[in-house]
C-alpha cells in the first residue's frame, strides 16, 4: 500500500513539474488594443482612449492644387492632412499645408501579393508590419490581392509590429464583413502619433476596397 502511495505522490510532483514549466515557456498574453477604428459611410472613425472620437475624412472631390487627399479632424478641427505620394505611400503632416511638419510617413510593399506596411512617426523609430495572417475565419490564409471571392476574403487578420531592431513592437488588425463595417484594432507604439494611426488604417482600408472591386462572386454594382 505504502509503495502504491509514494508512486502516486511521485507522479503528482511530477505532474505539477511538468504544468509549471509549461507557464513559465507559454507565450505571453497578447496586449492590450490602444487603437481602435471603423468604416462608416463619412470615413474612418477613430475611437479614442479618453473616450472622444475622431474622423479621417476625404477632403473633398474638388480640392486645390496642393492639398491633401484626407484630412484628420479631432472635436469637428482639422488637426493634420494626409498626402498621397507615389507606389501607394502617404505623408501626414500636421495641418493641410504641403508647409506643415511632417508626422509622419506610411509606405506599403507587397510579399507575393501580400501587404506589409513601414509606419515612419518623425519623432520616433520606425516599425514594419509582418503580412497580415489571417486570425478567425476561414478562407486566405492571409490578407491577399489574389483573393478571388467574398467569403475568402472575410474574416479577421492581423499583423505583428517589428521595430528596427527586430523585436515585437505591438500589433494590427482588421477585420471584413462585406455586409458590415471594416474594424481595425491595434496595440501601436507610444510614438506613432493618431493620425499617422488613422492613415496606416486606411492604407488597409484601400488594400481590402482593391480586393473587394476584384472578386468574382459579387456583381460590381453591390461591391
Amino acid at each position: 500500500m505504502k509503495a502504491r502511495f509514494d508512486e502516486a505522490r511521485r507522479r503528482m510532483v511530477l505532474l505539477g513539474a511538468i504544468v509549471t514549466c509549461g507557464m513559465a515557456t507559454a507565450a505571453p498574453a497578447t496586449s492590450a488594443a490602444t487603437f481602435s477604428a471603423r468604416e462608416t459611410h463619412r470615413g474612418l472613425l477613430i475611437d479614442r482612449a479618453d473616450g472622444t472620437t475622431a474622423m479621417l475624412v476625404t477632403n473633398g472631390w474638388f480640392r486645390r492644387s496642393g492639398a491633401p487627399a484626407h484630412v484628420y479632424r479631432e472635436g469637428g478641427v482639422t488637426v493634420a492632412g494626409v498626402w498621397e505620394t507615389g507606389s501607394d505611400a502617404a505623408v501626414v503632416r500636421s495641418g493641410t499645408s504641403e508647409k506643415a511638419p511632417i508626422i509622419g510617413r506610411i509606405i506599403p510593399s507587397w510579399d507575393a501579393n501580400e501587404l506589409r506596411l513601414t509606419i515612419e512617426p518623425a519623432s520616433g523609430a520606425a516599425v514594419r508590419t509582418t503580412v497580415f495572417e489571417r486570425a478567425s475565419g476561414g478562407g486566405a490564409a492571409a490578407l491577399d490581392r489574389g483573393t478571388s471571392t467574398r467569403s475568402a476574403l472575410q474574416g479577421t487578420y492581423r499583423a505583428t509590429l517589428h521595430a528596427t531592431g527586430g523585436g515585437d513592437a505591438g500589433w494590427l488588425s482588421v477585420e471584413i464583413d462585406p455586409e458590415g463595417a471594416t474594424r481595425f484594432s491595434g496595440d501601436l507604439p507610444p510614438a506613432i502619433p493618431p493620425a499617422l494611426a488613422a492613415a496606416a488604417a486606411a492604407a488597409v482600408e484601400s488594400e481590402v476596397d482593391l480586393i473587394y472591386g476584384n472578386v468574382v462572386d459579387v456583381p460590381p454594382l453591390r461591391r
